[in-house]
């Protein structure tokens, strides 16, 4: 921070020289230090100098960045959707028409589905950056980059186009992510999302008390399924046999997740009888073990150099033995259907079940460091690789004075059948 007792001329030529990279990433504010709605600055405020009514400017010189956003092209569609079959999106059964305008170029593109209409589009999202924009980087995020690409498609002229996400992921989770670019879908999917939380939550107080749900309740927790495939770390190889059942039995896994606690979150099985806040109920369901060959793969670094080398391919170099270091012998590819959407779910419930997702490192799963284009960054086995929900339409409010979207009895399903690890089991697979 720089005071108006540090001079007013230092402050209007640190402003005037400010780097226009720092500028670009709106790494620098104006306004009172104590409040929270300070002016974030642009490169279009660059050859100003601003009102120093306050002398107020925060200045963030190493503010975070996320390089994976440039691996692909925010205006474009995936490669995969035409190739390999490795990108499927269906509209009522039916594949939707990608536009010539939209195929990919050099860079592989982010968009799976787009509709203007209903105003919202399917995006795959790139691992190792946020949705929305940090404190000190206002630039590389989903939200950021895909309404400056939109704008650039549409060749609008006015401010910014309306770019919301209803369903977040974590920074280092990639795959399917849905991008709201109308109100009106931004809030029926938030509608979706809290009733398939709400359900599934009333669903297991009815089981527990003996009642069968009431068709009254207006709950159907099959109006939207999320679904995510991770790697997970095995300990123990004979606690596999604990998720195999899990999968076949069709098992509710529930835990209760302390909403005060700090990042690891903290997931515990049985709710606390004595507490002075309140536990939020965490549902899934393992609906998919391993690959059809294999249920898991062997990491140590042994004599073997099939297990030696996918070690390394996952957890890098940093280490001769990085399976041992983490006390890990195997890795296993699970698919797991969200029931409930609470922060770090998957990953919590995972670690308290005790399998902490591959390059999870807070979580227990070490790191998973990637390099590209002379910039490193670290990834997480953790991928949304299947959404649907019902496809929405229009409908005329009562007042006739507006429109607000509803379910139709169409459905949308999106769905990604390779992870940036998947090369690494098939190359496995066939050296065995």
């Amino acid at each position: 921070f720089y005071r108006k007792s540090r001079a007013k001329k230092l402050l209007s030529t640190t402003y005037v020289h400010l780097s226009l990279s720092l500028l670009t990433l709106c790494a620098a504010y104006t306004g009172d230090s104590h409040n929270a709605h300070a002016k974030r600055l642009s490169p279009e405020e660059e050859i100003m100098t601003p009102d120093w009514s306050d002398m107020t400017l925060r200045i963030h010189f190493a503010p975070e960045r996320f390089h994976a956003g440039y691996d692909v092209d925010w205006s474009k569609y995936c490669r995969g959707l035409l190739v390999g079959a490795r990108v499927d999106a269906f509209i009522s059964g039916e594949a939707p028409h990608v536009p010539v305008a939209g195929l990919p170029d050099e860079k592989d593109g982010a968009i799976v589905y787009e509709n203007d209409e209903l105003g919202f589009a399917i995006i795959n999202k790139p691992g190792s950056m946020p949705g929305h924009p940090t404190l000190s980087n206002h630039a590389e995020d989903v939200v950021s980059m895909f309404s400056a690409a939109l704008k650039e498609r549409k060749k609008s002229a006015d401010k910014k186009p309306y770019v919301s996400l209803p369903q977040r992921l974590d920074i280092d989770t990639h795959g399917l992510l849905t991008v709201s670019t109308k109100k009106e879908f931004a809030t029926y999917m938030s509608k979706l999302l809290e009733t398939k939380t709400n359900c599934n939550i009333n669903e297991d107080k009815s089981k527990k008390n003996g009642n069968a749900p009431h068709p009254s309740d207006g709950c159907s927790s099959a109006d939207i399924t999320k679904k995510y495939r991770c790697l997970v770390c095995v300990k123990d190889p004979a606690s596999m046999d604990t998720i195999s059942n899990f999968q076949q039995l069709g098992t509710v896994i529930t835990h209760y997740l302390d909403p005060k606690s700090p990042a690891p979150k903290r997931f515990v099985r049985n709710k606390p009888k004595k507490s002075d806040h309140g536990w939020l109920q965490c549902q899934m369901r393992i609906t998919k073990v391993g690959d059809e060959r294999f249920r898991a793969a062997c990491v140590l670094s042994n004599d073997d150099i099939v297990d030696y080398t996918l070690s390394h391919q996952l957890w890098g170099r940093q280490s001769e033995t990085p399976a041992e270091d983490l006390g890990v012998s195997y890795v296993m590819e699970l698919e797991i259907e969200l029931l409930t959407g609470r922060t770090h779910q998957i990953r919590g419930q995972l670690k308290a079940l005790g399998f902490p997702i591959v390059g999870d490192p807070i979580y227990g799963g070490g790191v998973c460091e990637f390099r590209s284009h002379m910039h490193g960054w670290n990834r997480m086995a953790l991928q949304c690789c299947e959404l649907s929900f019902p496809e929405p339409k229009w409908e005329e409010s009562d007042d006739k004075k507006g429109k607000f979207l509803v379910a139709s009895d169409k459905m949308c399903l999106f769905r990604l059948s390779e992870a940036w690890w998947t090369p690494y089991l098939e190359q496995y697979y066939q050296n065995l």
